[in-house]
């Protein structure tokens, strides 16, 4: 899709990436003390009824923990590929959530501690000195109550209820990791590095996996790289390993 100019993989590079990193309210990082194989593609699912599901007794009486320690995150082991560098913890309001039509999903009244980090990874038989394939945001968000469970109803609501137009939105139900999960789909007219279109019909993909374990959400946003579409099996793999790391921690 689209012809993609290859940039070589610097330092600079990644620390001009992190400090371009988008954001979306306080969220703390994960050591201050507290206050997401292939699967199918559907446009809808079943339907959700009002904006939070029932409350989880485990959730309901859980403490917020002081910090979101490393091994709840993805690491390096993790990605489907050569990770490139470590794993970088990103600070308050430095990335924020996806939108989707103004729906509000976050629950940020809920939100009882937050930490998000990046991850860059390269296909396995990549060169030391090649591009990134893509880059890896994941947020960790304990909640409070039944925050986690609202959080993906309203996510799902919100995607179903913005299918979009020229950017189209699409959501699978389940990649079946953690209690309940979901892989969300954004592709629009490919543009190539200087962001010009393509114009040959081409599109870009974005994918956003988001899955919850117990009061607790990962959320993985595969962006892809420059010009490069994010993939969707990638990213599947990537959910599934947030869902196991966060099962571990909490």
């Amino acid at each position: 899709m689209g012809a993609i100019i290859k940039k070589r993989w610097t330092a600079a590079t990644a620390g001009a990436l992190l400090a371009a990193g988008c954001g979306s309210g306080p969220v703390e990082t994960g050591v201050t003390t507290a206050p997401m194989g292939s699967v199918p593609s559907v446009s809808a699912g079943p339907s959700v009824s009002g904006s939070s599901a029932a409350p989880s007794p485990t959730a309901s009486v859980r403490e917020i923990p002081a910090s979101i320690p490393a091994s709840a995150f993805l690491l390096a082991a993790d990605v489907p590929g050569k990770a490139k560098g470590k794993p970088q913890r990103l600070g308050a309001g430095d990335h924020e959530l996806p939108e989707f039509c103004g729906r509000d999903y976050e629950q940020r009244e809920r939100v009882g501690l937050r930490a998000t980090q990046s991850l860059a990874f390269t296909s396995k038989d990549s060169p030391p000195d090649s591009t990134p394939k893509a880059m890896i945001y994941q947020d960790v968000i304990v909640f409070r109550g039944d925050g986690a469970e609202a959080f993906l109803t309203d996510l799902a609501a919100a995607v179903r209820d913005c299918p979009g137009g020229e950017k189209k939105n699409s959501l699978t139900e389940s990649i079946g990791a953690g209690d309940a999960s979901l892989l969300v789909e954004r592709s629009s007219p490919a543009r190539d590095d200087t962001g010009e279109p393509v114009g040959d019909g081409s599109r870009h993909y974005f994918y956003w996996a988001a899955v919850r374990v117990g009061d607790a959400v990962a959320f993985v946003s595969n962006t892809g790289w420059e010009s490069g579409s994010a993939d969707r099996d990638d990213t599947v793999h990537l959910g599934r390993k947030a869902a196991a790391r966060l099962d571990s921690w909490r």
